[in-house]
């Protein structure tokens, strides 16, 4: 995955204070590849730095007090793991990052949340866009055959409907089954496309469509199969 964008710095707060949002000239600030990361979108569909999966990215973060720690964790549909936990010294911070050290296994969107502490807290979150063909990393190819196989197994069920002119439980459990497949593997192609960011809520929306979308082909198979053997 990637810790490219190690540096981010929405919101801070005074040792005594409570959180602010940061605004210009406030205590924290940050750059990812000489890109100010203060006040981005994170959601599903949010403003991503671009970086290259091969590149070298200049990433800095700096404060008017001292920072005394800093941990980095990046974000995936709701489960973040961290990939840096250590201490910091100085009032900024600075570093290379070779991102496909990180990106190991895909490219696209992802989250990355930073926080420090010592003489002002800062702490916040932004998303990074990594470049590159999805079909050549481990993710992409996963959701493409996941997305696939889902797909396929849809067609299936319907096709057996049809024939039978009439549901069963199977078969509806299998297009409900078969539809969160492909609605995960969409997920993941879309995630490494860069068309979405999978928070959470979008991730969990993208397998519940996925389910109802195969059980109402099925549906609709039975209804087809019934038509034609009236018709007959």
């Amino acid at each position: 995955m990637l810790a490219t964008a190690a540096i981010v710095a929405p919101s801070a707060r005074s040792g005594t204070g409570g959180p602010s949002a940061v605004f210009l000239g406030s205590p924290c600030a940050a750059t990812i590849d000489g890109q100010n990361v203060e006040g981005r979108d994170t959601g599903a569909f949010g403003d991503a730095i671009t970086v290259e999966k091969n590149a070298v990215v200049p990433v800095t973060m700096s404060a008017n007090a001292q920072i005394s720690h800093l941990k980095i964790q990046i974000e995936f549909a709701g489960m973040s793991w961290t990939v840096r936990d250590k201490a910091s010294h100085g009032k900024s911070w600075a570093s290379s990052i070779d991102v496909k050290k990180y990106a190991k296994y895909g490219v696209g969107l992802y989250k990355v949340t930073e926080s420090s502490s010592g003489g002002v807290s800062c702490s916040g979150s932004a998303l990074v866009k990594v470049k590159g063909n999805p079909l050549t990393t481990v993710a992409g190819i996963v959701g493409l055959v996941a997305a696939l196989m889902g797909l396929g197994g849809i067609g299936a069920a319907v096709a057996m409907t049809m024939r039978a002119g009439a549901l069963s439980f199977g078969r509806s459990l299998g297009g409900a089954v078969f539809g969160i497949i492909a609605g995960l593997g969409l997920a993941v192609l879309a995630q490494e496309y860069s068309i979405m960011y999978p928070t959470l809520s979008a991730a969990v929306g993208s397998v519940g469509l996925g389910g109802l979308f195969g059980i109402g082909l099925v549906f609709i198979g039975k209804l087809v199969g019934g038509s034609v053997a009236i018709a007959d």
